[in-house]
């Protein structure tokens, strides 16, 4: 026993622990097996394998024999895959998460003191020189538009898809900013039908090319004084114009901002508003100093007063890259485009589809801003008194854009309103082209913050004060909020950063210099000898071809028996003139002046009478006699005081270049007047709406949509046009081809 204590006390419990544990823990395992094994009942179970097999068989013939319903069906039927696809895609707006209270306030903030940011200027302004026919109504006419468009895939059609640029193209289905009822429809100005430059042939008949009046059936009946054989009087006027656009650099100024006042970039893209702009242009003077004349700023006044007479185009450019301050919106053309005009090379213009979802999407946020009477926050000047501010709309209705979008695309696609507004949708895809709208306008909300992010902005200003034969340059300062107006002082590097309530930025660097061309040339056409029965004087006839700024097109006048000492120019009968806005060529009495007066009259010497046996030292030959010509000469005065000769033969090319011009104008209008039925030569086919087979559909349905949704929706002071319901499908035909009503 002492042994085995012995050897007890002597062992190694750790060594025998590792050396031998895991018998000790087998051993522990099997002994409460056995003792489970020894406690357990064992017993047979009472239930046969067939019981089993009936069970499953059963349950087979209740799936096979059974029926979904309809109504069942219903219960489970999955949400439109593509737009759970699009919401799952589009990234989350992080606005809606952003809690207004920060979650630490530290104790000591670190004051780091906010200096004076670097006002940037506008960069690389550019001028160009266009014109337009825009429709001025007179206030008690502004409601009641008139719309006229070219046959889809007619021959003018396809040359308005391949001439983008043309003065002349037609503004048809693809292209047309027609308005859509309420302040579109309302406020909307005639656009008229024109094969453009060129095309010749297109053999459409007078059915084809209806002036549409929208705006409701009163509003029609009020344009044509509830008369079926009266047509309106438009108003409308050919304006040249410069186009200066210019871009300001958001995203750098935005850069500036943050570095300067320490602030997150979201916050920091608030704190810059803009209130107004300066624009100043330069003439060109004669000698070499050419740009040592003053700068003189435009006449702003007259181009907002012009806003005020007209209605706007759908624009082109995305609302994330204009501010109603100084992006100026787009005047209604009768015929033409904005393409070349309306925005900037580092600025990318919308597709149709886009310029349709945005001026739609305008409509719901002008409306929801008049419900719950949202105004501007700040005093701005500029634009901002005759437009909204889509782009600031959005970021106050960021949460629900998303939501009006979808409703947008939804209802378009639902009823094939796309098709409605443009017919080339129902055989290019339109449903994709749609989807694909949707998305790249949600996207691009998204990655600028709805525009408060933006790397640019637009400055857009039309200058129709400008004088044919002058050049010009331009340029163009913002005027903006000082971010820390009335800020504490201990905040500032220094007290005069608080000071004044605007900041004003550097002047743009001047654009290139434009021309604004004559648009006139003069020639003699024959000079007639005095007679005993005249003053005594020769006189002369003189061919004028100019641009008619009445009609907006170009007229070849003649003037005849002007006598020395005249202007040239006066009252000319017989003149053939292109009206785009009625569509109607005829000869009538116009109004004609150069400028330049008449100082001299030669007539060409005949050789009738000259006999050569008395001249006989002259040595002349009487065949090359016979062939002798001579051509009748004038010596004008132009109205910079210079003199020139016009004669009948040295200026025969210029002339035939003249004619070229005219004709180019006018020969899709002559072309059609083949077809037109001849009562409505003389004044278009305005007249047709109030009766006949087409226009009891066109009137029924009261508001023909052609083209585009206009711009209208953003313009202050108008009812909003946004959509209460989906256009019935296929309820009107318009001379697209397709209309629907709203």
């Amino acid at each position: 026993m002492k042994n085995l204590l012995a050897k007890i006390k002597g062992v190694n419990y750790k060594q025998a622990l590792i050396e031998h544990g895991e018998k000790l823990v087998l051993g522990m395992i099997g002994l409460f097996v056995v003792t489970q094994l020894g406690f357990t009942s064992w017993a047979r179970y009472d239930k046969l394998p067939q019981e089993f097999q009936d069970k499953v068989e059963t349950g087979e013939r209740n799936i096979q024999n059974s029926t979904f319903t309809l109504e069942e069906q219903n219960k489970y039927k999955p949400a439109e895959i593509m737009q759970a696809v699009q919401t799952l895609q589009s990234p989350l707006e992080p606005g809606r998460y952003q809690y207004s209270t920060d979650f630490f306030w530290p104790m000591y903030p670190t004051l780091i003191k906010i200096s004076e940011p670097k006002w940037l200027a506008p960069i690389q302004p550019i001028a160009d020189f266009g014109k337009a026919v825009i429709v001025e109504q007179p206030p008690q006419e502004q409601s009641q538009p008139s719309v006229a468009t070219a046959i889809d895939g007619s021959e003018a059609a396809k040359k308005l898809a391949a001439d983008d640029d043309d003065e002349f193209a037609v503004k048809g289905a693809k292209n047309d900013a027609t308005a859509r009822g309420g302040a579109g429809a309302g406020n909307g100005a005639t656009a008229a039908v024109n094969d453009g430059a060129g095309a010749a042939g297109a053999g459409a008949s007078a059915s084809s090319y209806k002036n549409l009046a929208g705006g409701g059936a009163g509003g029609m009946n009020q344009m044509l004084g509830n008369s079926a054989q009266s047509a309106p009087t438009l108003n409308t006027r050919g304006n040249r114009f410069v186009s200066v656009r210019a871009i300001f650099p958001l995203g750098d100024q935005l850069e500036e901002l943050i570095k300067t006042m320490h602030e997150q970039r979201q916050q920091a893209a608030g704190r810059i508003n803009f209130l107004d702009f300066e624009v100043e242009r330069q003439v060109a003077q004669a000698g070499d100093k050419t740009w040592s004349g003053p700068w003189e700023k435009v006449d702003l006044q007259a181009t907002l007063d012009l806003l005020d007479r007209i209605e706007f185009d759908a624009d082109l450019v995305d609302p994330v890259y204009t501010d109603n301050v100084f992006t100026m919106p787009l005047p209604r053309r009768v015929i033409g485009k904005w393409n070349k005009w309306a925005s900037h090379p580092l600025i990318k213009t919308m597709t149709d589809a886009q310029a349709e979802l945005q001026a739609q999407l305008n409509d719901r946020l002008v409306e929801e801003a008049a419900n719950k009477k949202v105004e501007d926050k700040f005093a701005k000047k500029g634009f901002a008194g005759k437009v909204h501010d889509a782009r600031g709309l959005r970021g106050q209705f960021s949460s629900q854009v998303q939501g009006m979008s979808s409703d947008i695309s939804s209802q378009m696609k639902q009823t094939g309103g796309m098709q409605s507004f443009n017919p080339s949708f129902a055989n290019a895809g339109g449903m994709q082209e749609l989807g694909g709208a949707m998305s790249s306008l949600t996207e691009q909300m998204d990655r600028t913050g709805n525009g408060l992010l933006s790397k640019y902005l637009l400055f857009r200003y039309f200058d129709f004060q400008v004088t044919p034969g002058n050049a010009y340059r331009y340029r163009v300062r913002l005027t903006l909020l000082n971010p820390n107006f009335k800020r504490p002082v201990e905040e500032l590097v220094d007290e005069s950063i608080a000071a004044g309530e605007t900041r004003v930025t550097p002047w743009s660097e001047p654009t290139p210099h434009v021309f604004v061309p004559e648009e006139q040339r003069i020639f003699l056409a024959k000079a007639e000898k005095s007679r005993s029965t005249d003053t005594g004087l020769p006189s002369a006839n003189i061919d004028v071809y100019q641009w008619f700024s009445e009609a907006g097109t170009t007229i070849a006048a003649k003037v005849e028996k002007l006598q020395l000492g005249q202007f040239i120019g006066g009252r000319c009968p017989k003149t053939e003139v292109y009206r785009p806005a009625n569509d109607t060529l005829k000869e009538e009495e116009v109004p004609v002046f150069t400028g330049s007066l008449l100082a001299d009259v030669a007539a060409a010497p005949t050789v009738a009478g000259f006999d050569p046996a008395e001249h006989a030292d002259l040595k002349l030959d009487e065949k090359k006699l016979k062939q002798l010509t001579s051509a009748d000469k004038a010596l004008i005065v132009d109205r910079y005081g210079q003199l020139a000769i016009l004669d009948t033969k040295t200026a025969t090319d210029e002339r035939s270049v003249a004619e070229g011009i005219v004709e180019n104008e006018r020969r899709g209008i002559r072309a059609r007047l083949k077809d037109r039925p001849a009562e409505d030569k003389a004044g278009g086919d305005l007249k047709n709406l109030a009766g006949g087979d087409n226009s009891g559909s066109m009137m029924s349905s009261g508001m023909m949509q052609s083209g585009m949704g206009g711009g209208n929706s953003l313009k202050k002071d108008q009812k909003s046009s946004a959509t209460k319901k989906a256009p019935a499908k296929g309820k009107t035909k318009s001379a697209s081809g397709t209309g629907s009503s709203s």
